[in-house]
Protein backbone atom coordinates (compact mmCIF):
# COMPACT_ATOMS: atom_id res chain seq x y z
CA UNK A 1 0.00 0.00 0.00
CA UNK A 2 1.34 3.21 -0.84
CA UNK A 3 -0.15 6.93 0.13
CA UNK A 4 -0.36 9.11 -2.96
CA UNK A 5 -1.31 12.69 -3.00
CA UNK A 6 -5.20 13.72 -4.10
CA UNK A 7 -3.67 15.73 -6.97
CA UNK A 8 -2.16 12.68 -8.82
CA UNK A 9 -6.22 11.92 -9.59
CA UNK A 10 -8.43 13.15 -11.78
CA UNK A 11 -11.88 14.67 -9.91
CA UNK A 12 -13.56 12.03 -11.44
CA UNK A 13 -11.25 9.18 -9.85
CA UNK A 14 -11.50 10.89 -6.42
CA UNK A 15 -15.32 10.94 -6.33
CA UNK A 16 -15.92 7.42 -7.97
CA UNK A 17 -13.66 5.78 -5.26
CA UNK A 18 -15.62 8.28 -2.65
CA UNK A 19 -18.82 6.90 -3.72
CA UNK A 20 -17.30 3.35 -3.21
CA UNK A 21 -15.68 4.02 -0.25
CA UNK A 22 -20.10 4.81 0.99
CA UNK A 23 -21.90 2.33 -0.48
CA UNK A 24 -22.65 0.52 2.69
CA UNK A 25 -22.52 3.51 4.83
CA UNK A 26 -25.05 5.29 7.41
CA UNK A 27 -25.97 8.28 5.50
CA UNK A 28 -25.89 7.49 1.64
CA UNK A 29 -23.78 10.77 0.64
CA UNK A 30 -23.29 10.06 -3.54
CA UNK A 31 -21.12 12.53 -5.31
CA UNK A 32 -20.00 13.60 -8.58
CA UNK A 33 -17.25 15.33 -10.17
CA UNK A 34 -19.44 18.56 -9.90
CA UNK A 35 -20.61 18.36 -6.59
CA UNK A 36 -16.63 17.43 -5.48
CA UNK A 37 -15.14 20.54 -7.50
CA UNK A 38 -17.90 22.76 -5.55
CA UNK A 39 -17.04 20.65 -2.38
CA UNK A 40 -13.08 21.61 -2.45
CA UNK A 41 -13.46 24.95 -3.50
CA UNK A 42 -16.58 25.92 -0.66
CA UNK A 43 -14.33 23.97 2.13
CA UNK A 44 -10.70 24.92 0.83
CA UNK A 45 -9.85 21.62 0.47
CA UNK A 46 -6.30 21.19 -0.36
CA UNK A 47 -5.43 18.43 -2.73
CA UNK A 48 -2.19 18.32 -2.17
CA UNK A 49 -2.76 17.76 1.54
CA UNK A 50 -5.10 15.62 0.62
CA UNK A 51 -4.79 11.59 -0.36
CA UNK A 52 -5.64 8.22 -2.14
CA UNK A 53 -4.22 5.07 -0.22
CA UNK A 54 -3.57 2.81 -3.32
CA UNK A 55 -2.43 -0.84 -4.01
CA UNK A 56 -1.09 -2.04 -7.44
CA UNK A 57 -2.71 1.26 -8.66
CA UNK A 58 -6.22 0.11 -7.14
CA UNK A 59 -7.89 2.45 -4.68
CA UNK A 60 -8.73 1.44 -1.32
CA UNK A 61 -9.68 4.63 0.65
CA UNK A 62 -9.23 8.36 0.65
CA UNK A 63 -8.90 11.15 3.05
CA UNK A 64 -9.02 14.90 2.33
CA UNK A 65 -7.47 18.34 4.15
CA UNK A 66 -9.49 21.64 4.45
CA UNK A 67 -6.85 24.28 5.29
CA UNK A 68 -7.31 27.97 6.67
CA UNK A 69 -5.26 30.40 8.47
CA UNK A 70 -3.90 27.87 11.03
CA UNK A 71 -6.44 26.19 11.01
CA UNK A 72 -7.01 22.51 9.71
CA UNK A 73 -10.06 20.50 8.93
CA UNK A 74 -10.56 16.30 8.06
CA UNK A 75 -12.76 15.50 5.86
CA UNK A 76 -14.31 12.95 2.95
CA UNK A 77 -12.45 10.26 4.97
CA UNK A 78 -13.42 6.45 3.33
CA UNK A 79 -12.31 3.11 2.73
CA UNK A 80 -13.46 0.81 0.18
CA UNK A 81 -15.09 -2.76 1.59
CA UNK A 82 -11.62 -4.37 0.52
CA UNK A 83 -9.48 -2.02 2.20
CA UNK A 84 -11.03 -2.14 5.82
CA UNK A 85 -9.91 -3.91 8.63
CA UNK A 86 -6.21 -3.29 6.82
CA UNK A 87 -4.99 -0.48 8.73
CA UNK A 88 -6.10 1.81 5.66
CA UNK A 89 -7.82 4.60 7.99
CA UNK A 90 -5.15 5.01 10.03
CA UNK A 91 -2.70 5.46 7.56
CA UNK A 92 -4.70 8.09 5.06
CA UNK A 93 -5.31 9.77 8.87
CA UNK A 94 -1.52 9.82 9.44
CA UNK A 95 -0.85 11.78 5.99
CA UNK A 96 -3.30 14.00 6.46
CA UNK A 97 -2.05 14.52 10.40
CA UNK A 98 1.19 15.24 9.39
CA UNK A 99 0.49 17.77 6.82
CA UNK A 100 -1.55 19.77 9.09
CA UNK A 101 1.38 19.80 11.08
CA UNK A 102 3.71 21.58 8.27
CA UNK A 103 0.67 23.62 8.51
CA UNK A 104 1.29 24.75 11.70
CA UNK A 105 -2.49 24.11 12.90
CA UNK A 106 -2.53 24.48 16.28
CA UNK A 107 -5.08 21.73 16.36
CA UNK A 108 -7.09 19.62 13.93
CA UNK A 109 -11.13 19.27 13.65
CA UNK A 110 -13.05 16.73 12.16
CA UNK A 111 -16.79 15.15 11.99
CA UNK A 112 -18.30 11.65 12.91
CA UNK A 113 -21.87 10.69 12.18
CA UNK A 114 -22.91 9.52 15.18
CA UNK A 115 -23.29 6.14 15.12
CA UNK A 116 -20.37 5.49 13.09
CA UNK A 117 -18.24 3.40 15.67
CA UNK A 118 -15.06 2.45 13.44
CA UNK A 119 -14.38 5.91 12.93
CA UNK A 120 -15.19 7.28 15.91
CA UNK A 121 -12.80 4.40 17.49
CA UNK A 122 -10.15 5.70 15.09
CA UNK A 123 -10.15 9.09 16.08
CA UNK A 124 -10.28 8.47 19.66
CA UNK A 125 -7.35 6.43 19.50
CA UNK A 126 -5.85 8.97 17.69
CA UNK A 127 -5.78 11.53 20.30
CA UNK A 128 -8.84 13.26 18.82
CA UNK A 129 -11.60 14.33 21.74
CA UNK A 130 -15.13 15.56 21.47
CA UNK A 131 -15.94 18.64 21.62
CA UNK A 132 -20.35 19.18 20.66
CA UNK A 133 -22.79 16.98 18.87
CA UNK A 134 -24.09 18.81 16.03
CA UNK A 135 -27.39 18.34 14.67
CA UNK A 136 -28.48 18.41 10.42
CA UNK A 137 -32.04 19.03 9.83
CA UNK A 138 -34.40 19.24 7.39
CA UNK A 139 -37.93 21.32 6.67
CA UNK A 140 -39.49 19.92 4.18
CA UNK A 141 -41.88 22.05 2.06
CA UNK A 142 -45.29 21.22 2.68
CA UNK A 143 -44.95 21.54 6.24
CA UNK A 144 -48.64 22.89 7.48
CA UNK A 145 -47.72 25.65 10.13
CA UNK A 146 -49.63 24.55 13.65
CA UNK A 147 -52.89 26.92 14.34
CA UNK A 148 -52.94 29.83 16.71
CA UNK A 149 -53.53 28.32 20.13
CA UNK A 150 -51.79 24.66 20.04
CA UNK A 151 -48.81 26.33 21.54
CA UNK A 152 -47.11 29.70 22.17
CA UNK A 153 -47.67 32.19 19.09
CA UNK A 154 -44.24 33.49 17.99
CA UNK A 155 -43.44 37.20 18.38
CA UNK A 156 -45.29 39.18 15.51
CA UNK A 157 -42.87 40.46 13.02
CA UNK A 158 -42.99 44.52 12.06
CA UNK A 159 -39.68 44.65 9.79
CA UNK A 160 -37.88 42.47 7.36
CA UNK A 161 -35.07 43.45 5.23
CA UNK A 162 -32.99 41.76 3.16
CA UNK A 163 -29.39 42.01 2.25
CA UNK A 164 -27.34 41.05 -0.45
CA UNK A 165 -23.90 38.60 -0.42
CA UNK A 166 -21.25 41.40 0.30
CA UNK A 167 -23.59 43.00 3.23
CA UNK A 168 -24.26 39.67 4.19
CA UNK A 169 -20.66 38.71 4.23
CA UNK A 170 -20.26 42.15 6.61
CA UNK A 171 -22.99 40.30 8.65
CA UNK A 172 -21.38 37.37 9.63
CA UNK A 173 -18.32 39.14 10.86
CA UNK A 174 -20.70 40.11 14.39
CA UNK A 175 -21.11 36.54 15.15
CA UNK A 176 -20.17 35.47 18.91
CA UNK A 177 -20.90 32.12 18.05
CA UNK A 178 -17.86 29.35 17.36
CA UNK A 179 -18.80 27.66 13.91
CA UNK A 180 -17.83 24.60 12.26
CA UNK A 181 -16.03 24.77 9.56
CA UNK A 182 -19.32 24.12 7.44
CA UNK A 183 -20.75 27.39 8.70
CA UNK A 184 -17.55 29.25 8.93
CA UNK A 185 -17.70 32.60 7.22
CA UNK A 186 -14.74 31.49 4.57
CA UNK A 187 -17.19 28.27 3.74
CA UNK A 188 -20.46 31.15 3.41
CA UNK A 189 -18.25 33.67 1.27
CA UNK A 190 -16.59 30.67 -1.26
CA UNK A 191 -20.31 29.36 -1.92
CA UNK A 192 -21.33 32.43 -3.43
CA UNK A 193 -24.48 33.86 -3.81
CA UNK A 194 -25.32 33.60 -0.07
CA UNK A 195 -28.13 36.55 1.22
CA UNK A 196 -29.39 37.09 4.71
CA UNK A 197 -32.87 37.92 5.72
CA UNK A 198 -32.89 40.31 9.14
CA UNK A 199 -36.57 41.13 10.66
CA UNK A 200 -37.26 43.16 14.00
CA UNK A 201 -40.51 42.06 15.73
CA UNK A 202 -42.97 43.62 17.92
CA UNK A 203 -42.08 42.88 21.04
CA UNK A 204 -38.05 43.61 20.41
CA UNK A 205 -36.62 40.68 19.15
CA UNK A 206 -33.80 40.66 15.91
CA UNK A 207 -32.31 38.38 14.45
CA UNK A 208 -30.80 37.00 11.03
CA UNK A 209 -30.28 34.03 8.68
CA UNK A 210 -28.42 33.39 5.68
CA UNK A 211 -29.60 31.22 3.33
CA UNK A 212 -29.12 30.31 -0.34
CA UNK A 213 -31.31 29.45 -2.96
CA UNK A 214 -31.68 26.73 -5.86
CA UNK A 215 -34.70 25.55 -7.83
CA UNK A 216 -35.59 22.91 -4.86
CA UNK A 217 -33.36 23.92 -2.03
CA UNK A 218 -32.15 26.22 0.50
CA UNK A 219 -29.14 25.68 1.98
CA UNK A 220 -26.19 27.64 3.81
CA UNK A 221 -28.88 28.56 6.49
CA UNK A 222 -27.15 30.18 9.30
CA UNK A 223 -29.37 32.00 12.03
CA UNK A 224 -28.70 34.00 14.60
CA UNK A 225 -30.50 36.06 17.55
CA UNK A 226 -29.25 39.27 18.46
CA UNK A 227 -32.39 40.28 20.58
CA UNK A 228 -34.99 38.39 22.72
CA UNK A 229 -35.40 35.19 23.01
CA UNK A 230 -33.49 32.91 21.22
CA UNK A 231 -36.30 30.23 20.33
CA UNK A 232 -38.98 32.48 19.76
CA UNK A 233 -37.19 34.85 17.94
CA UNK A 234 -35.29 32.02 15.61
CA UNK A 235 -39.31 30.37 14.85
CA UNK A 236 -40.30 33.92 13.35
CA UNK A 237 -37.14 34.24 11.67
CA UNK A 238 -37.35 30.88 9.45
CA UNK A 239 -40.97 31.16 9.35
CA UNK A 240 -40.68 34.37 7.79
CA UNK A 241 -37.79 32.94 5.81
CA UNK A 242 -40.35 30.04 4.34
CA UNK A 243 -43.08 32.52 3.69
CA UNK A 244 -40.75 33.74 0.91
CA UNK A 245 -39.46 30.65 -0.44
CA UNK A 246 -42.36 28.34 0.45
CA UNK A 247 -41.58 25.76 -2.30
CA UNK A 248 -38.15 24.87 -1.53
CA UNK A 249 -36.67 22.18 0.62
CA UNK A 250 -34.49 23.46 3.40
CA UNK A 251 -31.66 22.22 5.43
CA UNK A 252 -29.63 23.51 7.89
CA UNK A 253 -26.25 22.05 9.01
CA UNK A 254 -24.52 21.24 12.26
CA UNK A 255 -26.70 22.96 14.72
CA UNK A 256 -25.09 22.70 18.33
CA UNK A 257 -27.42 20.26 20.25
CA UNK A 258 -27.10 22.67 22.92
CA UNK A 259 -28.11 25.72 20.74
CA UNK A 260 -30.77 27.70 22.30
CA UNK A 261 -32.41 28.75 18.65
CA UNK A 262 -32.85 24.80 18.22
CA UNK A 263 -36.54 24.78 19.81
CA UNK A 264 -37.30 27.89 17.27
CA UNK A 265 -36.16 25.38 14.57
CA UNK A 266 -38.84 22.69 14.98
CA UNK A 267 -41.58 25.03 15.86
CA UNK A 268 -40.86 26.80 11.86
CA UNK A 269 -40.89 22.67 11.10
CA UNK A 270 -37.74 21.64 10.58
CA UNK A 271 -36.95 17.67 12.11
CA UNK A 272 -33.37 16.29 13.44
CA UNK A 273 -31.94 14.26 10.26
CA UNK A 274 -29.09 13.27 12.32
CA UNK A 275 -25.89 13.83 14.32
CA UNK A 276 -22.51 14.63 13.61
CA UNK A 277 -20.00 14.40 16.62
CA UNK A 278 -17.23 17.29 16.20
CA UNK A 279 -13.88 16.57 17.25
CA UNK A 280 -10.29 18.42 17.84
CA UNK A 281 -6.89 17.04 18.17
CA UNK A 282 -4.45 18.88 20.01
CA UNK A 283 -1.51 18.74 17.18
CA UNK A 284 1.34 19.57 20.23
CA UNK A 285 0.86 15.96 20.81
CA UNK A 286 1.72 14.77 17.33
CA UNK A 287 4.78 14.16 16.34
CA UNK A 288 5.13 13.21 12.36
CA UNK A 289 6.99 10.06 12.02
CA UNK A 290 5.84 9.06 8.44
CA UNK A 291 2.83 6.41 8.24
CA UNK A 292 5.01 3.24 8.70
CA UNK A 293 5.32 3.91 11.82
CA UNK A 294 1.43 3.67 12.29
Amino acid sequence: MELIPATEFTLQELADAYNETRIDYIIPMPMTVERLQSYIEVYDVDLGSSCAAADRGQILGIGMLGLRARRAWVTRLGVLPSGRRQGVGRAIMGFLLDAACRHGAPVTWLEVIQGNTPAHELFNSLGFVETRRLIVARRPPAFKEIAPGEEAERPRVRHVRTLDHEATMALLASRQDKPNWLNQTESLRNASDVSALVIETEDGGRGWVTYKTSLLRLTRIVADVTEGDPAAVAAALLQTLHEFYSTQDAIAENIPADDPKWPGFLQAGYFEAFRRIEMVKDMAAWEPYGTDAL
